[in-house]
C-alpha cells in the first residue's frame, strides 16, 4: 500500500477508535505526508468520514460479518477502499483491492486478508447493482444512505429548508470546504498579497463578502510560506471573518471576546483596531489560550490579553465597561460539517436543546458588560434557527434596552443585514453555515 494510503488508514483509526476530531488529527498527521500527496490525503480522510453511512451500507450488502462486528484494521481498510471505488476518479480499482489486501497481510492476518479480498471483489463486480438497489430504498432511507446523514438531521433540515431543497442542502454540506485566509491589513493590503501569491504560482482570488479575505484555489502548506511566518495572513473561514467586519470595533476601545479560542475573531478585531485599545480574550479552556498567545506574537499584536474564564459566570468587575463585545457562543456546529464531517453523526436533539441555555446565558452576561451605545455581535457556526435568531429574539424580549442594529453598509447581498442579522448557508452562499447578529445597547 502506498505510504500516503497507510497514513490515511492510521489517521482514520484514530478518528474512529479514539473518537478524535478529524481536523485535529489531520493537522498533526499531515506533517508526515509528502507535499505531492497532502491534498489527496486530506480529501481521502475527510471523504471517508463524510460518506461513512454510504460506505458502511455498501460493505454490509456484501458481507455476512457486519461493520459493527469487524476488527478495526479490517473495517478501516474496507472503508477507505470503498470510498476510493465510489468517490475518487481514476482510483485504479484493482490496485485499490490489491493494496488493501496487502495491508492486512502485512499485519500478519492472512485469514482477514482473504475476507477483505472477497468483500472488495464482490463490491467491484456489483457496483452498478448496488447503486440501483440504493436508489430503490424508501425516500428517507435513500437520502440518509446516499448523503450519509442521520434521519433525525434530515428531518430537521426538511422542516427548515423544505423537501424540495433537501438534496441541495445535503450535497452542499458534503462539498469540499475551500482554504480561506485573512489578510493582516496592518502589514499588507489584500491586493499586494494577491500579487505576491500570483508571482509564486499560488492561485488565489478575493473572497466575495469578507473585505480582508482571500480564497486559495490550489493547495499550499500555508504555515511554511514566508508570508505566513512574517504574519501577513492567518487561516480563517470567510464566514468567521465577517463577525469582525460587521462589529467593526473602533480604535482605542475595549473589546471583550467571550469565547475566544482559538482566537481568530480576537486577532481580526486587533488588526481592525490597528493594535490599539485592549482586547480581553477569554475562554473556559486554559489549554487553548496558548494558541492565541502564539498567533498574536506571529502577527505582531500586543493589545490582546488572553485569560481563562467561564463565560456563563457573570464577572462583576466588567459591568458596563466594554465598547464592543464578541459573543461567538458554543453551538451544534451544523454549519461547518464540510470541515468537521463527524459533527453530523454526533449531534442529538437532546444535546442541541441543552446548549440553548448556555448560549442565552452567555449572551445575557455579554449584555451586562456593554456600555450604553456599545455594540456586540452574537454569532454561531450553525444553521439551526433555534440557536440563532430564536436566541436573539428571546434575549431582546426580556432586555428592552437593546436592539438589533442595521449593518447593511458592511456587507452586500444580504437583505436581512438591514434588520441586524444574517444567515449564511453553504447551499446558498458557498460559505460555512453561520449566523451573525449585531446588537446595540440603547
Amino acid at each position: 500500500m502506498d505510504s500516503y494510503r497507510i497514513k490515511v488508514v492510521e489517521t482514520l483509526k484514530k478518528i474512529f477508535k479514539d473518537k478524535s476530531y478529524s481536523n485535529i488529527v489531520i493537522s498533526n498527521d499531515i506533517r508526515n505526508i509528502d507535499l505531492r500527496h497532502q491534498a489527496l490525503y486530506r480529501k481521502s480522510v475527510l471523504g471517508v468520514v463524510e460518506h461513512l453511512m454510504f460506505i458502511d451500507w455498501i460493505i454490509n450488502q456484501m458481507s455476512n460479518t457486519k461493520t459493527k462486528k469487524m476488527e478495526t484494521d479490517v473495517l478501516v481498510v474496507l472503508r477507505l477502499a470503498v470510498y476510493q471505488m465510489f468517490f475518487l476518479d481514476n482510483s485504479y480499482e484493482n490496485m485499490v483491492v490489491s493494496e488493501s489486501v496487502q495491508y492486512i497481510k502485512d499485519k500478519g492476518n492472512i485469514r482477514a486478508s482473504k475476507f477483505v479480498n472477497g468483500v472488495l471483489r464482490n463490491i467491484l463486480r456489483q457496483k452498478k447493482e448496488l447503486l440501483e438497489k440504493m436508489e430503490h430504498l424508501p425516500r428517507e432511507e435513500y437520502l440518509s444512505v446516499k448523503y450519509s446523514y442521520p434521519a433525525e438531521l434530515i428531518k430537521r433540515w426538511q422542516l427548515q429548508f423544505g423537501k424540495n431543497k433537501i438534496e441541495e442542502v445535503l450535497s452542499a454540506n458534503n462539498a469540499e470546504a475551500p482554504l480561506e485566509i485573512r489578510v493582516n491589513n496592518m502589514k499588507i493590503s489584500r491586493d499586494e498579497l494577491l500579487k505576491i501569491f500570483n508571482e509564486k504560482g499560488i492561485i488565489a482570488e478575493r473572497c466575495k463578502y469578507a473585505h480582508k479575505g482571500i480564497r486559495i484555489l490550489n493547495p499550499i502548506e500555508t504555515d511554511k510560506t514566508e508570508e505566513y511566518k512574517k504574519g501577513l495572513f492567518s487561516i480563517q473561514s470567510e464566514s468567521s471573518m465577517l463577525a469582525g467586519q460587521i462589529l467593526n470595533p473602533a480604535e482605542d476601545s475595549l473589546v471583550i471576546d467571550m469565547c475566544a479560542a482559538p482566537g481568530g475573531k480576537s486577532l481580526n478585531a486587533s488588526e481592525i483596531m490597528n493594535n490599539t485599545g485592549k482586547i480581553l480574550s477569554r475562554d473556559i479552556y486554559p489549554g487553548k489560550l496558548s494558541l492565541i498567545e502564539k498567533e498574536k506574537q506571529r502577527l505582531g499584536l500586543n493589545n490582546i490579553k488572553a485569560e481563562a474564564y467561564d463565560a456563563t459566570v457573570t464577572d462583576e468587575t466588567l459591568i458596563e465597561k466594554a465598547d464592543f463585545i464578541i459573543a461567538d457562543v458554543p453551538c451544534s456546529g451544523l454549519g461547518i460539517i464540510r470541515r468537521k464531517p463527524e459533527i453530523k453523526y454526533n449531534r442529538t436533539e437532546a444535546e442541541i436543546k441543552e446548549i440553548l441555555n448556555i448560549q442565552l446565558k452567555i449572551l445575557e452576561n455579554a449584555a451586562k458588560y456593554l456600555k450604553r451605545g456599545g455594540m456586540m455581535v452574537y454569532s454561531t457556526c450553525t444553521t439551526n434557527k433555534e440557536e440563532n435568531l430564536d436566541i436573539v429574539m428571546e434575549f431582546l424580549k426580556h432586555n428592552k434596552g437593546f436592539a438589533l442594529e442595521d449593518f447593511s453598509d458592511k456587507i452586500n447581498d444580504f437583505p436581512d443585514a438591514k434588520k441586524g442579522y444574517i444567515e449564511i448557508y453553504p447551499h446558498v452562499h458557498g460559505m460555512d453555515g453561520f449566523f451573525i447578529a449585531k446588537i446595540k445597547r440603547l
